[in-house]
């Protein structure tokens, strides 16, 4: 008995710090990551048995403005929306309107593949655990910037060809997600804007989200997206205006703030209860949660909307969110009722260093400082980065010229899928305007070497482009490729071909 008082007295000290993480020393540790990360601002939360325990705004909302980061703030919440459309559809599946294993043409009949067995076969649960048989980002230059509508944006997808066999592989993909709110919304008779809104937001009491970037024209205390041109590590940090990027809301449209994501995160950490009471059934909780694709690496899988990690012994669903100016993430343990987000409108990684040094604070030793973890492995990828952009430089045949003159090479071009490209001369210059995002992607062209001539599109966030030419047998102009180094859109895709 006074043996089992004294192994009490000594484990409690330890399960108060594991409960009870000193939140005055995580303060100054995220301060100090906003400083050693460049990173413009922050807006960290932590959600603990259905409560928020922390919640504090770092920095700023524009860097070049006074007013301060809070977690009121609105942030553009990027692919975090993945789980706001799997939720819906578990709500829909809670009414009875459908099922997870659904073909998709049930509900959307001019759905189309390559394949058009796969085509029969794809479920709604396929299009939430990226598995369908494309590459990750395959197809997302169809909604960057462009006025296309989702249904135009799939139909111009569908003969885009798979890079893996069908449920086999992950491939991360956006356009099916955008497949998924087209689901929702044939099944519902509303909007996705409209279900989001009505069915998630105003039932959670989520006061400051928003799915229209329209809609901040009128609200206060809004983080703005900040970009270095070009993606130069050299170049000084500048905020941009929101992008409204409609066609892809149901992979990326939700925009949020800590305090309201709190909420949303407490939901899932209480195993889809709200205040007690069922939000998601049982059945559609676990289902969204459980694994529907082995992955391996850091991630243990794909589940629905969200990826499933060991950390410290524990089940962790998570989903980070990336769009121009803007990097978030957010994680949550359900066995310990614990949800961490960390939203952040710079491009910097800080954010995940701050969620691991929270998840180590509750379920691990307390003893990890994943911010000097990872600022060497950045700085190494950072040499990479600038040798590869120094290597095309000494790769360039000086002295060369174009093999014509300056208005052979304009006219009218398409690609098959992405569609039409525009190149126009006005006294020997050259400039290219790709039709579907032209306010992104029209800019002159200098040359480069031989055929090949630099391209400076107007877009903040993305490295100039090379526009290489191709010839007939008679040296005509036939078309033209774009070589632009980007982890996030498949440029080297485009085959633009000449109309006429």
């Amino acid at each position: 008995m006074i043996r089992h008082a004294l192994l009490s007295f000594l484990v409690l000290p330890l399960l108060l710090h594991a409960q009870q993480p000193d939140l005055k020393a995580l303060d100054a540790y995220i301060a100090d990551a906003l400083i050693s990360f460049d990173q413009p601002g922050l807006a960290v939360g932590i959600v603990k048995d259905g409560q928020l325990v922390f919640a504090k705004g770092y920095g700023k909302l524009d860097i070049d403005k006074p007013e301060p980061v809070t977690p009121n703030s609105v942030f553009y919440c990027a692919s975090i929306s993945k789980a706001f459309t799997a939720c819906a559809i578990g709500l829909l599946a809670d009414e009875g309107k459908l099922s997870f294993d659904d073909p998709v043409r049930k509900h959307l009949p001019a759905f189309k593949t390559p394949d058009p067995f796969i085509t029969e076969q794809m479920t709604i649960a396929d299009l939430l655990c990226h598995r369908a048989g494309w590459g990750t980002f395959d197809g997302d230059l169809l909604w960057y910037g462009t006025a296309y509508t989702p249904d135009e944006i799939l139909a111009r997808h569908s003969s885009e060809p798979f890079t893996y066999p069908f449920r086999t592989q992950f491939g991360y993909s956006n356009l099916m997600y955008i497949a998924a709110a087209r689901v929702v919304e044939q099944v519902s008779g509303m909007t996705w804007d409209q279900f989001i809104t009505t069915r998630i937001f105003k039932p959670l009491g989520m006061e400051r989200s928003r799915v229209e970037t329209a809609d901040l024209a009128g609200m206060s205390d809004v983080a703005l997206p900040h970009v270095r041109k070009g993606q130069d590590p050299k170049s000084p940090q500048k905020s941009m205006p929101y992008q409204a990027l409609r066609g892809a809301d149901g992979a990326c449209g939700v925009l949020s703030t800590v305090n309201d994501l709190a909420k949303w995160d407490a939901m899932w950490a209480d195993e889809g209860k709200a205040n007690g009471k069922a939000f998601l059934s049982p059945a559609s909780y676990n289902r969204i949660t459980a694994m529907h694709l082995p992955m391996g690496g850091r991630r243990d899988g794909a589940a629905l909307g969200w990826f499933l990690e060991t950390d410290h012994n524990e089940t962790v669903i998570t989903h980070s969110g990336g769009m121009p100016g803007f990097i978030l993430n957010h994680a949550v343990a359900p066995d310990k009722d614990l949800a961490v987000i960390c939203l952040g409108n710079g491009e910097s990684y800080s954010v995940f260093a701050i969620t691991a040094e929270i998840l180590d604070l509750y379920l691990g030793d307390g003893k990890a400082d994943p911010v000097a973890d990872m600022l060497p492995r950045l700085a190494k990828r950072q040499e990479r980065e600038a040798k590869r952009v120094a290597d095309r430089v000494t790769a360039r045949a000086p002295k060369t010229k174009p093999s014509m003159a300056a208005a052979a090479y304009a006219g009218a071009y398409t690609d098959k899928i992405y569609g039409d490209a525009v190149i126009t001369e006005k006294d020997g210059k050259l400039s290219l305007s790709l039709r579907p995002a032209p306010e992104l992607f029209t800019g002159g062209l200098s040359h480069w070497h031989y055929d090949t001539f630099q391209w400076q599109h107007q877009d903040p966030f993305l490295e100039p482009g090379y526009i290489t030419f191709s010839f007939d047998a008679d040296h005509k102009v036939t078309g033209f490729r774009i070589e632009l180094h980007s982890p996030d859109f498949h440029f080297h895709k485009l085959d633009f071909k000449r109309k006429g």
